[in-house]
């Protein structure tokens, strides 16, 4: 084995490893379950980054399903449409900071993963996240811990209930949230 090629099998395996180290933390099968997706559903990745969860989601909702990765950074744009190129039910949306850029009435999911801390105005994008819901749509927040009491107030506000929560993975929550009211009241 030439340098070279031991340099680069160590490289590849220290990638793999902390890829291995970064699901053990992030648990995205125990999370992929919780979102309990079924095939055919219409599903948004809120702040999709290089897609972590949207190729999983991709999988999830089959070839009659969609998935829309929205995202406000170029780098992380480029990456996803790249990696969309092999899956044909997912689109890659560029979107503003405070505007979800979806469709009124259509996603049965949409998931905000490590991305709500971020948005300039939580109530007020939770509001504009809310017309794009089909009429038994859920939003999930996965985040880490220290997040979540901003995000449950901040979801009261915006007129969110909790619907239901996963609080037993590593230094995260996953919350389900529904409009209050139904819709058209």
């Amino acid at each position: 084995m030439t340098g070279r090629v031991a340099v680069i099998l160590l490289t590849l395996t220290a990638a793999a490893a902390a890829d291995e180290a970064y699901d053990r933390y992030r648990q995205p099968d125990r999370v992929m379950a919780a979102l309990a997706v079924r095939p055919g559903q219409r599903v948004a990745d809120i702040g999709a980054g290089s897609g972590y969860f949207t190729f999983r989601l991709a999988v999830a909702v089959g070839e009659h399903g969609r998935v829309v990765a929205t995202e406000v950074d170029e780098g992380a744009l480029a990456v996803l449409r790249k990696r969309a190129v092999d899956h044909p039910n997912v689109a890659v949306r560029k979107v503003e900071p405070d505007d979800p850029g979806l469709e009124p009435s259509v996603f049965d999911l949409v998931l905000l993963s490590q991305v709500d801390q971020y948005l300039p105005d939580r109530v007020a994008y939770l509001e504009r996240l809310r017309p794009s819901l089909a009429q038994h749509g859920r939003v999930a927040v996965l985040n880490r811990t220290p997040f979540r009491e901003a995000l449950l107030r901040d979801a009261g506000r915006a007129g969110y209930r909790v619907v239901s929560e996963v609080t037993d993975l590593p230094d995260h929550f996953l919350v389900f949230i529904v409009p209050r009211r139904a819709r058209g009241k």
